[in-house]
Parts: C-alpha cells; sequence; structure tokens
C-alpha cells in the first residue's frame, strides 16, 4: 500500500473523529443550556410575584363585587402516568379570596383526580359558566362536596388555553343560606371573568 493511500485513510478517519466529537460536545451544550433554561424557569421571580399577586386582587375584587364566600382558581397540571401509559389527569387550587369568617379550603384541593368530578368537567367543556346548586342530580361528585363544605351554590367558570382547550376553572362559592340564587342573565359577564385571567395562567 502506497503512503500516498495510507495518508488519505488516516485524513479520512481523521475527519470521521473530529465530527463525531463535534456532534458529541454539541449535543452536550445543548443539554447543558436547555437544563438551564429549565433552572430558571423553575426559579421565582419578579415577574411571576407580579402575575400572582395581579391574580389574587382579580379574584378578591370579583368575590367582593359579586358578593360570594369564596373564590377559588384551579389549574391542571401533570400528574404522572397509569402502568398502562396513559396520563393522569390531575387539578390542584392554586389561589383564592375568602370573606371574613369563611375558612379557607385551598390546601385540601391539591393533586385531585379528574375523575373526582367528571360530570362537572364535561359540563365544563360545553358550556361558558355552570352553575351548581346543592343536591345537584347532573354533577353528583360536585354536590357530595359541596354539601360536606356548606356550599349552597357555586358557579364555576372554565378557563381556557391559547388552543381553546381547558386549562382551568374558577370556583365561587355561597355558604349557608345565600339571600338570591345566582342572576343566569349574569352569564357573559362572569365568562368574561376567566378571559381576563386566561392571559395570566394560559400560556401554554
Amino acid at each position: 500500500m502506497s503512503d500516498g493511500i495510507i495518508i488519505a485513510i488516516i485524513a479520512s478517519a481523521s475527519s470521521i473523529t473530529v465530527a463525531v466529537i463535534t456532534v458529541i460536545v454539541k449535543n452536550w451544550l445543548d443539554r447543558k443550556a436547555e437544563a438551564k433554561r429549565h433552572e430558571s424557569e423553575d426559579c421565582v421571580n419578579h415577574v411571576d410575584l407580579g402575575e400572582m399577586i395581579y391574580v389574587s386582587d382579580y379574584i378578591a375584587e370579583v368575590r367582593e363585587n359579586y358578593e360570594f364566600d369564596r373564590v377559588i382558581v384551579s389549574q391542571f397540571h401533570n400528574g404522572g402516568k397509569f402502568f398502562n401509559g396513559k396520563s393522569m389527569k390531575k387539578f390542584s387550587a392554586t389561589y383564592e379570596s375568602v370573606s371574613p369568617g369563611i375558612s379557607k379550603i385551598k390546601r385540601d384541593y391539591q393533586n385531585l383526580l379528574v375523575s373526582e368530578f367528571p360530570q362537572m368537567f364535561s359540563k365544563l367543556l360545553t358550556e361558558s359558566v355552570v352553575y351548581i346548586l346543592e343536591g345537584c342530580e347532573e354533577c353528583p361528585g360536585m354536590a357530595r362536596e359541596m354539601a360536606t363544605q356548606g356550599i349552597v351554590q357555586a358557579v364555576i367558570i372554565p378557563i381556557q388555553g391559547l388552543r381553546g382547550d381547558l386549562v382551568g376553572f374558577i370556583s365561587c362559592h355561597n355558604i349557608g343560606e345565600p339571600d338570591e340564587r345566582i342572576d343566569p342573565t349574569l352569564t357573559p359577564e362572569l365568562s368574561s371573568i376567566a378571559k381576563q385571567l386566561s392571559g395570566y395562567l394560559a400560556k401554554n
């Protein structure tokens, strides 16, 4: 074998080695940059806190204006997977505003399976506002939950994401005996409440 052929083989092998090393280094740098980006997203910052304050103040204003006893914002999130690979669908209460003398329940509603209230969520997919009175037969799971909390009526408002999918909901409660039932003609007005919050809560 001539010297020229040997040199060509060595040069070709060197080029391949350099190319492989370049790919490996690039992948490592990409993974490192991605990890750093996620780490940055997980850290609390002033923008996050500003949005949290806005949502908290807004639902407090809603509670006062409509004379609800409690207003809760809940959001859907990843919940792991079942053995068959199917995703668990869960939600958690993330914000809450209550009137004086009304107990807070947000901490009791964390990592709950959507299967707890399937009828209610089914209605949220098709209706702009869902009204649930105590003993409601259409939403038995929610009716039972309301009975344990002393809630006589609830207004549930869906929060939609940028693609129109359901990403969360607002629950407005009246405790004890309300002076009057929620006026159904307020449906468009109540529905607009979720639209005001969707920009802060539905960034997916």
